[in-house]
Formats: structure tokens, C-alpha cells, sequence
């Protein structure tokens, strides 16, 4: 039997990594550096079998898109010869499916798009009323056929692309069909168990049960990090009436960014703690501190058409949101999404985009490459009642996306707070962070308070390392910070907890959208943030009138009390309660 190389979790799904921080402390009054470290209390096998989850919900979720659409099909055709139509730009528009047939007496009669495969004794599994073929390869790429059987015998036949799951997957898990043979995932896809005991025994396991698949993740744990920060690198900021021209021409500093007062400062012959040490004394400057490393951390009752709404966004109506929809659907709110940036391109978001910045770069192109900011994005305010895809909590928003993370999920405290001056400048109400790590910035401290002192309402995840310490920018006072609960109200294992925390909002198990049209499902406090986020931009759209601080206590005060009677450490206030907000501010 051939091994199966160990495999890596690569992708954010529980967005915020665990690292070894590094705060400040007091040293003759003057800001110098020291470590601080977090401890890991999450039992990787348990992060393996939350992703595994995921991983089979996604497929699940395509899988169901495709029946339904055999489904319309079989109810239309012989009605409105012009479903054909509507069934070409269904291809068009979704990459996952490649065609559509009608069978009789087991040969194609009728076909729209591409069928690779067209054998209908191929699809030998049946799960209710629907059959499937096992997964093939053609051309380097994998399908499957779906079918469905019409009260007059025929049989409508569907192909799926099943790259999608190939591109979500990446190196984090592996796929094996109903014969035990891996067809997705790791670097040999050929391999093969023995027995089910043997597999059960080196991978934590999760089925997709529409098709018998077996979806197994297995990572290494956490992987030794580097300094929490940018070596070599410092962030300054000069006083007042300071030239920093004539500064720099005095001083051995390579500037890498800007953004006045602020300077990223780069030296090669110095580490950050010399850096940091030497300027920290400096007349000219309020402070230097390093450039800490960030990580992602996703009417009457309105019911939405959207496709995925009813049967698996489970998270939207357990915090009340179709009576909150017949009162307010988030017109005139620009909500920032400060992330791995967002799909320009995504049906189910992109005309809900006005502009965005790019902090890493610095300029426009906030193309989301990594894919944990359009999720967030679509948790948010993703485009609703459009029979397509998902249903987005402040459905009527536009969206700013803001990069202020790379293409692996990653960058600093000074383009964090870049990303949130210039999400403030450019009309955001409504500013979600989905990202964070354990050591104060002075610089994003500042970001911070200027977009509160300019009516922002700021909101941040509280962390997935299951531990009390908490999270920058998490903690300021000026932000409202979310933690994770599941589908039962309980607290969601990897959910960081503190007297810092305000309130709860679904963060397991969430759909969501992702890069080149597709749909995935993701879990952590990442993927809590932006129910608040949407409920605030519910709030700001039917008050206006209402400040940033008195959104903020709208929300605490009338979530759902959970855990302990009144605010505790594991749930804040509670779990948002779209209705009971909205209802609370309504004006006869």
C-alpha cells in the first residue's frame, strides 16, 4: 500500500493562526519590546474534524444545486422550450456545472453544454431519488454525472466539475469515492486503505453523505512562526511640526511605506528590537514599535429565494433575521471589509461594490486571491432574493473591500490601519475585521480611535485559540468584539473568551461565497464578525440618526442572553437578535 504524506492545513478557514505574540512593557519609561506568549489549548484533531465538516457541507451544497436544477428541468421542458436558454447561461455563470442531457432507453436524446461522460450505466450510487456516477478524470480534470428520473421514465443527467472541491481542498485533505480510491488531494491522490480501520486510525474523517465520499483532513498542528512581527522593520510616527525630510537625512532608514505622520522603516544591518530600542528616545518622534504580523481570522417575514438559503443557512435564521428584513434590508450603508480583499468578478457580490484600496499594495486592486474575505463579504451583505447562491445579512449594503491581508492571509499592523483610515475617508459606516493577533499597536491603536471619533461602527473577531488573552484590535474599547457560537447556542470550542467579549454570533459550519463564482462552507470567529457586521448595517440604514456608540449598545442590549444570567466571559451579552434590534428602534 503507498503512504499518504502527512497533510498541512494551508487555508484560513479558522482564520486567526496561532503564533508566539510580542507585546511592550516599561523599561526606564520608555516603550521597548518583550515576549509574550499565548498558549495552545485547541486539540488539532478536533480544528481536523470542524474543517472536515466543512469540507463535506460544501460538496453537499453543490451537489443539491445541481438536483435542483435537474429538477427544473424536468417540470419545464416540456412547457418552455426556452429553459434550454436558461440552462446555457446557468453553465455560463456557474463553472461547476459542465452540461445538461435527457436519456431514453439509456441513450442521450437531448443535450445542453458539455457532457464528457455520457454513459448512463455510470451512475450506479442512488441516494433517494437521485443517482451518481463515481468521480472520472478527463483531461487532467474530475467530474461526476448526477441523474434524476421523470414521472415518465426519462432520465435527466447533469455533469459537475468537481475542481471546485479540488481548488478548496488544496493540501489539507484527501477525498476518497465509495471504493475506498482517492481521487482529490495531497500529493498522491492514487492512494488506497486496506481497510476502514486503518483509514479511521491516521485521519479524522467526515462523509459526504449524498455520495458515500469519505472527505479526511489530517494537518501536522501549528508550525514554529517566525517573530510576530516584520524583522528589520519598525513603524514611527513624528511629533507634531516635525520635518521627516530632514529626519531621514540624518537617520540610516530605508522608508518601505508611508503614510504621514506613519512610516514603515526598514534597516538591514539592525534587528527590530535595535531598531525599536535605538529610536525609542528619539525627540522627533511619539513612538517606534514594530510592524506586527496580522492574520485572518468569513413588510411581511421575508424569505429569500436564494438557493442555499432554506436548507443550509441555518446561521441566518437562528439570529431572527426574516422579521428583521420585513423592517430594514440596508440601504445607504457602505460596510468596509478589511481582509484578504474580495471576488470582484463573484455574481452574488460584485454590484454591490463601490470602490476598494488595496493597503498592501497601495492602490486599487483588492482581488481576493486567498478567498477568507469574500466569504466574509458574502456572510455580510452578499446580493439576496436573486435565486442565486446565498441570502447576505444587510442585503441592500454596499461593500468597500479593503486588502489589508496578502494572498496567504497575512500582513501587518501598519496596513491594517491604513486599511481602516481609508476605509473611514471613503464612507464606510461600518468597518469588520475578521483578523488580529495579541500585542498592542500604537499605530492601529490611533486607526482605531479616528474611525470611532468619525462615527464608524468597528467590529472584530475575538479569536479561534480557545484562550482568555486577548485580541488587537479586538480589545479597544472602541470596537465590538464577537465570539463564535454553533447551531445548539453553544459556545463554539475554538472561540477565544474574556470580559472583552460583547457579543456571540453563529461561526460554525457557515456558506458562504468564494473566489471564481463558487460557494464554500468556513468556520470560526471569522465567520461570526460579520453577522454583527451586517446587523449593524441593518441598524444604520433604518436609524441613521442613531451614533456609532448607540448602535453598539443596541446590539449588546437586546441579544439573547446566554450561558451565565447577564454578561459573562464566553458569550458577552449574548447572541444578536436581528429582530429584537431592529423592533427596538423602530419609530411608529
Amino acid at each position: 500500500m503507498k503512504t499518504m504524506k502527512t497533510l498541512v492545513i494551508v487555508i484560513g478557514v479558522l482564520a486567526l493562526l496561532f503564533i508566539v505574540a510580542i507585546g511592550h512593557v516599561r523599561d526606564q519609561d520608555q516603550a521597548l519590546i518583550q515576549t509574550k506568549e499565548i498558549p495552545k489549548t485547541l486539540e488539532t484533531e478536533a480544528m481536523d474534524h470542524l474543517l472536515a465538516e466543512d469540507l463535506s457541507l460544501t460538496t453537499s451544497m453543490f451537489i443539491k444545486q445541481m438536483a435542483e436544477q435537474l429538477q427544473r428541468w424536468s417540470e419545464q421542458l416540456e412547457e418552455d422550450p426556452t429553459i434550454k436558454d436558461e440552462f446555457r447561461q446557468q453553465i455560463d455563470e456557474h463553472p461547476h456545472m459542465q452540461g445538461f442531457a435527457i436519456a431514453e432507453a439509456n441513450k442521450i436524446t437531448q443535450k445542453v453544454g458539455t457532457l464528457h461522460r455520457d454513459d448512463v450505466k455510470a451512475l450506479t450510487h442512488v441516494h433517494h431519488n437521485q443517482r451518481y456516477s463515481d468521480p472520472y478524470n478527463v483531461d487532467d480534470s474530475t467530474y461526476m454525472l448526477i441523474g434524476e428520473t421523470t414521472d415518465d421514465g426519462r432520465l435527466l443527467i447533469g455533469e459537475l466539475n468537481l475542481e471546485f472541491v479540488k481548488k478548496y481542498v488544496k493540501d489539507i485533505a484527501a477525498v476518497a469515492d465509495t471504493n475506498g480510491n482517492f481521487f482529490i488531494g495531497g500529493d498522491n491522490p492514487d492512494v488506497s486503505w486496506q481497510d476502514q480501520d486503518e483509514r479511521a486510525t491516521q485521519l479524522t474523517s467526515e462523509t459526504v453523505p449524498e455520495l458515500g465520499w469519505d472527505i479526511h483532513v489530517q494537518s501536522e498542528g501549528q508550525e514554529e512562526e517566525g517573530p510576530a512581527y516584520h524583522e528589520h522593520q519598525a513603524v514611527i510616527r513624528f511629533k507634531p511640526n516635525r520635518d521627516p525630510a530632514a529626519w531621514f537625512a540624518t537617520n540610516p532608514y530605508r522608508v518601505v511605506e508611508e503614510a504621514p505622520p506613519f512610516f514603515v522603516i526598514e534597516s538591514p544591518n539592525q534587528t527590530t528590537v535595535e531598531i525599536v530600542e535605538a529610536l525609542s528616545r528619539d525627540y522627533d518622534l511619539d513612538f517606534a514599535e514594530p510592524n506586527y504580523r496580522f492574520t485572518k481570522q468569513i413588510q411581511a417575514p421575508v424569505t429569500p429565494n436564494d438557493e442555499f438559503f432554506k436548507e443550509y443557512q441555518w446561521n441566518l435564521q437562528q439570529i431572527d433575521i426574516e422579521e428583521g428584513w420585513s423592517l430594514a434590508s440596508g440601504e445607504n450603508v457602505k460596510i468596509a471589509i478589511l481582509d484578504t480583499g474580495v471576488d470582484p468578478n463573484h455574481p452574488d457580490i460584485k454590484d454591490k461594490i463601490v470602490n476598494g484600496y488595496n493597503a498592501v499594495e497601495g492602490n486599487d486592486n483588492f482581488a481576493d486571491k486567498h478567498g477568507h474575505g469574500t466569504h466574509v463579504a458574502g456572510v455580510a451583505a452578499a446580493v439576496t432574493n436573486n435565486v442565486t447562491g446565498i441570502a447576505g445579512i444587510s442585503w441592500k449594503s454596499e461593500i468597500l473591500p479593503v486588502k489589508v491581508l496578502n494572498d496567504n492571509g497575512e500582513g501587518s499592523s501598519f496596513e491594517v490601519a491604513k486599511g481602516i483610515y481609508w476605509a473611514t475617508d471613503h464612507g464606510a459606516k461600518v468597518i469588520n475585521m475578521s483578523l488580529g493577533d495579541y500585542y498592542h499597536s500604537d499605530a492601529l491603536r490611533d486607526a482605531v480611535k479616528y474611525a470611532y471619533d468619525h462615527d464608524v461602527v468597528l467590529i472584530a473577531a475575538s479569536g479561534n485559540d480557545n484562550v482568555e488573552d486577548p485580541l488587537y484590535p479586538a480589545i479597544y474599547e472602541e470596537v465590538l468584539t464577537v465570539a463564535a457560537v454553533d447551531d445548539t447556542r453553544n459556545r463554539a470550542f475554538f472561540s477565544n473568551f474574556g470580559k472583552h467579549i460583547d457579543v456571540t454570533a453563529p461561526g460554525e459550519h457557515i456558506p458562504s461565497l468564494f473566489p471564481d463564482n463558487q460557494y464554500t462552507v468556513m468556520s470560526g470567529t471569522s465567520m461570526a464578525s460579520p453577522h454583527a457586521a451586517g446587523l449593524a448595517g441593518l441598524i444604520r440604514s433604518l436609524r441613521p440618526d442613531l451614533s456609532n456608540q448607540e448602535v453598539m449598545d443596541i446590539m449588546k442590549e437586546t441579544a439573547k442572553d446566554l450561558g451565565p444570567k447577564g454578561h459573562d466571559v464566553y458569550y458577552g451579552h449574548g447572541e444578536i437578535d436581528i429582530e429584537a434590534a431592529l423592533k427596538a428602534i423602530r419609530t411608529s
